[in-house]
């Protein structure tokens, strides 16, 4: 009688015990996961943010953060990444937000539109889950600019001139090399302007591309100087 006492008490306190925990699970704030933006327009390969542009960067927040636990990302093409403080958030690696927000840097393999979802769930087991939107864009070739003049002709048969190239622009990323064209030889340079002398006169044949962080080669500007 008392065994059968003591089974029956204990199956109340459990069922007790069960009661309060769905009760105060019902009670606390749910979880709760946003974004900064729900869709990121991204260049491809541009794994560094290079232009330092906010483009990449997502941020992630998390409601009643007393009580949030971790998020974890999946994204089944294995073409978009996301980088945590410089480093890069593996497969099905929980992401802890420090406090009620964090933020992370997309990158992109291939354009393309792509789906990711995101899971929260805090440290009562309950998930929330939101979709993030990729579009991911190629690369768009740079445009190539070049102005010539001649700033020193002091000393007989030596012509100065100026390759100015700053006009060349891009859409994304930056331009990483400028290669001027003089007489169909390619001159290289790491920074938009370039003297050059001539040592005779006469229409010489100058032009310009332009390289991206991409190795992406713009198109071929030509133009022609006189040197009198």
């Amino acid at each position: 009688m008392k065994k059968l006492l003591y089974v029956f008490i204990s199956a109340f306190v459990l069922a007790s015990c069960n009661d309060k925990h769905d009760a105060f699970v019902s009670a606390a704030p749910p979880a709760g996961l946003s974004f900064s933006k729900d869709t990121l327009d991204i260049r491809e390969k541009d794994y560094y943010n290079v232009n330092g542009s906010n483009k990449g960067v997502l941020m992630l927040f998390s409601g009643s953060s007393d009580h949030q636990m971790n998020i974890e990302i999946m994204e089944p093409t294995g073409k978009v990444h996301f980088d945590y403080r410089g480093q890069r958030i593996g497969a099905f690696q929980p992401l802890i937000v420090a406090g009620d927000s964090t933020s992370v840097f997309c990158s992109c393999d291939t354009a393309g539109t792509y789906p990711v979802d995101f899971y929260l769930t805090d440290q009562l087991g309950r998930m929330s889950q939101r979709t993030l939107l990729v579009h991911c864009h190629t690369d768009q070739p740079a445009s190539s600019n070049l102005v010539v003049s001649i700033i020193d002709s002091t000393i007989p048969g030596n012509w100065v001139c100026l390759f100015d190239g700053t006009g060349s622009q891009v859409p994304d990323g930056i331009i990483t090399a400028w290669h001027f064209l003089v007489e169909g030889q390619d001159v290289f340079s790491s920074s938009p302007q370039a003297n050059w002398t001539f040592h005779s006169n006469g229409l010489k044949n100058v032009g310009l591309y332009v390289i991206d962080d991409l190795g992406q080669h713009s198109d071929t500007m030509l133009t022609k100087i006189l040197i009198p």
